[in-house]
């Protein structure tokens, strides 16, 4: 996933104060031309971004000191009986925190055989006993969550706490000594160009897209920030009250605006440029999203910040948490219907009914409910009596987006290759192979493909076979090597986005690609296809990029998780439209009597496990203290 930005944003990401509620926007949809939101409003959601409580106070420190050593505070209260409707890490985070301050938890989770929510890792065994997904059993792969930035000190610091180690994931991709490299290809308009000479010399890119002269010279990168400055203008060198106020003009002024729409009309950009910054830039599938949601971005997955990975996968850390409450957690229990009012709530729940069995009812009874449930989920569940208005407008209209990932294995780690590494193992296969692919001349027909003898047997399907030679791409000669560990290229192939993993597998030769990752309209068109069509056009798309002799190594196998059709996720994460920070987010965490809402679409750090994490100590506090 390629963005640009300041890093110093990254801080300025976070929740609502539990301190208050969020004043609520005026509940009329919105008008073709939006009025800017009230001040009040802009100011409120400001301190959410910033994390502050009524008072423009830090809250990060509060919440690190209660998640990560002393708990939540003293009560004289009497301890609750509280349901949790969902065991993703807001969920199983709020349900230890309040069962260490002496309260009965129990969770709920919808999924009969997993916890974790959107942290899901294809692997081998886990709390899940999950079965072998890859041709190497110690191959892993990320369906979900598959980075942690520096600048989330909840997620870093409970990581630590639980003893799961870190390391850096490298979204650069980076040389043999650890150095960034940007060996990785910018391929579109059917121009190939590594990262690093591209930031040379931008031209050759800029003009396929048909940029004005004085954009030809400049890459994609600086172009948006160029473009994004007057916006960085009004918060960057501040603190305190005049951030605040500088995030509230940020909202007022920008809010209803989509990415598309502000650099038409703000920045005054031509369509060829956008498109090039849409392409180059991980852009073009959200332009028409909101302005706001992808500044915030932008600033988070900017090239200088710091990331980290968990060896063995992120579904490690769901491990961790799991242990802590795994005694109190019925899986296979989805909730359809909720029930509250003075004396209590009643969750309803239906099994899946897995493997012809009967589908079972049982309801959960409680003083308090937390609801981690994604609303795109939400939107499904009976409330008896119904919501307020508000949240019923934001269950029903809160935008969320698609997401799709494409892994395929390999016997080999090809992309660490040089040349003279693809020489030795294409001319052991046979003599003359090697100068074959180099000038696009080795066969087409799908006769290579898992062709090294590294590769198992019995993966390489027949219709896979077909499905390769049908959709086979023009062959080209072939690209140099990249010689690199981590980091991803970009595409305007159906692929869009591919990434290497950023360190091997201990004992394993081989690796998992993810050969692609896309979002919004992207990713849907994925969803149309088989695994027996899926991967070998997912296995053409890369060949576009890194040239055709990878066939002989690719074991056959894939994985590929489509977050918008997985039936306890709804979609990737809630991605806001235009206007919807200042009209429904004020809606969105507010507590209803009895009911309270978690989950990182709760945050203005939706997607991350920080802002989960965030929720779960609001919640907590609010179902501990209220």
């Amino acid at each position: 996933m390629a963005a640009t930005g300041t890093a110093a944003l990254a801080a300025s990401l976070a929740l609502p104060s539990p301190a208050g509620t969020i004043p609520t926007a005026v509940a009329a949809g919105p008008a073709p031309a939006a009025a800017p939101a009230a001040r009040d409003v802009c100011r409120a959601v400001a301190r959410a971004v910033l994390v502050l409580d009524r008072d423009n106070r830090p809250l990060v420190p509060r919440y690190t000191r209660i998640l990560l050593g002393d708990g939540l505070p003293r009560s004289r209260r009497a301890p609750k009986k509280v349901l949790v409707v969902g065991a993703g890490p807001a969920g199983m985070a709020a349900a230890h925190l309040l069962k260490q301050a002496g309260h009965k938890v129990t969770v709920i989770e919808a999924n009969g055989n997993r916890v974790g929510g959107r942290i899901k890792t294809f692997r081998t065994g886990g709390h899940e006993r999950a079965e072998q997904p890859f041709a190497d059993p110690k191959q892993y792969a990320e369906a979900g969550a598959m980075r942690i930035p520096a600048s989330h000190p909840l997620a870093t610091g409970l990581m630590d706490a639980l003893g799961l180690k870190r390391r850096r994931f490298h979204l650069t991709d980076v040389d043999a000594a650890g150095e960034p490299a940007r060996h990785t290809w910018i391929c579109a308009n059917g121009v190939r160009v590594r990262r690093a000479d591209y930031r040379r010399d931008p031209r050759p890119l800029n003009r396929s897209f048909g940029v004005p002269a004085a954009f030809e010279d400049k890459t994609s990168t600086d172009i948006l920030r160029a473009a994004l400055a007057p916006v960085r203008a009004l918060i960057d060198g501040k603190s305190g009250d005049e951030l605040v106020e500088g995030w509230a003009t940020v909202l007022q002024t920008y809010g209803n605006h989509s990415m598309n729409r502000y650099l038409t009309e703000r920045a005054n950009l031509d369509e060829a440029t956008i498109d090039l910054i849409g392409t180059v830039e991980n852009l073009t599938s959200r332009l028409n999203l909101g302005f706001v949601h992808s500044f915030l971005s932008a600033a988070l997955i900017s090239p200088d910040t710091a990331f980290y990975e968990l060896p063995g996968g992120t579904a490690t850390f769901a491990d961790a948490l799991y242990e802590r409450v795994e005694d109190v957690v019925r899986l296979d229990r989805r909730a359809v219907r909720v029930e509250h009012g003075p004396r209590g709530v009643s969750v309803h729940t239906v099994s899946e009914g897995r493997g012809g069995a009967d589908v079972e009812q049982e309801t959960f009874h409680g003083d308090e409910v937390i609801l981690t449930v994604p609303f795109s989920g939400l939107r499904h569940v009976t409330f008896t009596p119904p919501l307020s208005y508000g949240k019923r407008r934001a269950v029903t209209e809160v935008h969320y987006d698609s997401a799709t990932k494409v892994l395929l294995e390999f016997s080999r780690r090809w992309w660490e290759f040089e040349e003279k590494d693809w020489k030795r193992e294409l001319e052991a296969m046979r003599p003359g192979l090697y100068e074959e692919y180099r000038r696009g001349r080795a066969p087409a027909d799908g006769s290579l493909l898992g062709a090294h003898p590294s590769v198992p047997k019995g993966h390489v399907s027949p219709g896979q076979r077909a499905h390769y030679a049908a959709h086979r791409a023009a062959q080209h000669e072939q690209p140099q090597a990249v010689h690199l560990r981590g980091g991803g290229s970009v595409t305007d192939n159906a692929n869009r986005f591919m990434f290497q993993p950023s360190h091997p597998v201990p004992g394993s030769d081989g690796g998992v690609l993810l050969a692609s990752y896309s979002w919004s309209d992207d990713a849907l068109k994925w969803d149309c296809f088989d695994d027996e069509e899926r991967y070998p056009r997912a296995l053409g798309g890369v060949q576009d990029v890194y040239g055709q002799r990878i066939e002989v190594f690719y074991t056959g196998v894939g994985k590929t998780q489509s977050w918008m059709r997985d039936p306890y996720a709804y979609g990737e994460a809630s991605v806001l439209l235009p206007g919807q920070h200042t009209e429904l987010f004020p809606d969105i965490p507010a507590a209803e009597g009895r009911l309270h809402f978690a989950g990182c679409h709760t945050s203005i750090k939706p997607a991350w496990i920080e802002g989960a994490l965030e929720s779960a100590v609001r919640v907590a506090l609010e179902v501990h203290t209220g």
